[in-house]
């Protein structure tokens, strides 16, 4: 058999495509266009760069709700009970008169005893918690207590400064001098509480340290969150908040902060924050964990993409990046919604430009015009 040479092969092979081309072309209707069926023309696409915004700054910690102590009201000094201002099972406000006894007072009896206990029954109290915590804070770091007890006396030098801001708050001046004379105390209610217990009468003649009443704070809670030193400038007294959990069926309610007290951790400065709220339907109780929104007056200006950029599998967020012609899929870090922008907190490059429509048919590598 005679054996074709290599190089009349290779020249049979090009007379042969020559041919098939030449008889497709022949064929009516043939679109020498659909050659290229395999090609993959560009997704036309919009971007935009990364915006930057100014949102409101907030902060979102979980707190615990703890309950308040009920308050026994007693008689300071003496005397005869002129006024009683509640009754049985009456609901008071804190600073709310609650009785007023008519005796002879001294100068040392402080200037308008208030609210179940006198401004000096109020400062001493508070003098007498501050030693202890003081002398707490010393023994902890020596490791001679547990920081359970710190955090007690913590919570009742809290409690002591509390009493004696709404003492001092509420004084009615009172005569004064070294000799003892006629005077009134009013009692106050230094927070707020159901009358329980109540055995004070008008015209009674009662003894220093008898109890008149009790004030139960039954459904009466706080909630407490930890401030980190770094965020101590956002909050201040009177900060408001905003209460939500998932233990309950309501979105949320609201409070604001009613003190911030210094507190000991073994790693790093923080700081015990009260907020006061409204729980009148106690449906907030002591043990709950809830989630604290803080409505700091601060604002910050953040970096943000269009919502329509961002893309969410499986609880990750990403996005296409227009580079060099092609999509480029990054997954990103995000904050909270501002309108229709989303905070990112992840680095970009700081020319980016973000691809705003990207839609289902859009991959990570493919061919992108720019509209």
């Amino acid at each position: 058999m005679k054996r074709i040479q290599p190089q009349h092969r290779a020249a049979a092979i090009i007379l042969a495509a020559a041919a098939l081309i030449a008889a497709l072309f022949g064929v009516a209707g043939f679109d020498p266009s659909s050659l290229h069926v395999f090609s993959q023309p560009p997704i036309k696409v919009t971007v935009t760069p990364v915006s930057t915004i100014t949102k409101d700054v907030q902060l979102v910690l979980p707190g615990a709700v703890e309950d308040r102590k009920a308050a026994i009201i007693s008689a300071q000094i003496s005397g005869r009970v002129s006024e009683v201002y509640v009754t049985e099972g009456q609901l008071v406000q804190a600073g709310q008169p609650l009785v007023s006894i008519e005796g002879m007072i001294t100068a040392d009896t402080g200037p308008g005893m208030q609210i179940g206990d006198t401004a000096r029954l109020a400062q001493t109290t508070y003098d007498n918690s501050l030693q202890e915590y003081s002398r707490f804070q010393k023994l902890y770091t020596q490791g001679a207590i547990a920081r359970r007890q710190l955090e007690a006396s913590a919570a009742r030098l809290q409690a002591a400064q509390e009493a004696l801001s709404a003492a001092q708050a509420s004084r009615q001046p009172v005569a004064t001098g070294k000799d003892r004379q006629p005077g009134r105390v009013n009692l106050l209610a230094l927070a707020g509480g159901t009358v329980t217990g109540l055995s004070a009468a008008s015209g009674k003649t009662v003894q220093a340290g008898e109890q008149l009443l009790v004030l139960q704070n039954e459904g009466e809670v706080r909630i407490v969150v930890h401030l980190e030193q770094k965020d101590l400038n956002l909050v201040q007294s009177g900060t408001p908040v905003e209460i939500t959990s998932a233990q309950t069926p309501w979105q949320g309610l609201a409070g604001h902060v009613e003190g911030i007290y210094p507190e000991i951790a073994t790693d790093h400065s923080s700081f015990r924050t009260h907020i006061q709220v409204d729980n009148a339907d106690s449906s907030l109780r002591p043990g709950m964990v809830v989630s604290v929104r803080l409505n700091t007056d601060q604002t910050a200006t953040v970096r943000a993409v269009p919502a329509t950029a961002i893309i969410e599998e499986q609880g990750v967020s990403y996005l296409y990046l227009a580079v060099g012609g092609r999509a480029v899929r990054q997954q990103v870090s995000t904050g909270p919604a501002i309108e229709d922008f989303i905070e990112i907190t992840s680095e970009l490059p700081p020319t980016a430009l973000v691809i705003t429509s990207a839609g289902s048919g859009l991959k990570d590598g493919a061919a992108i015009a720019i509209k």
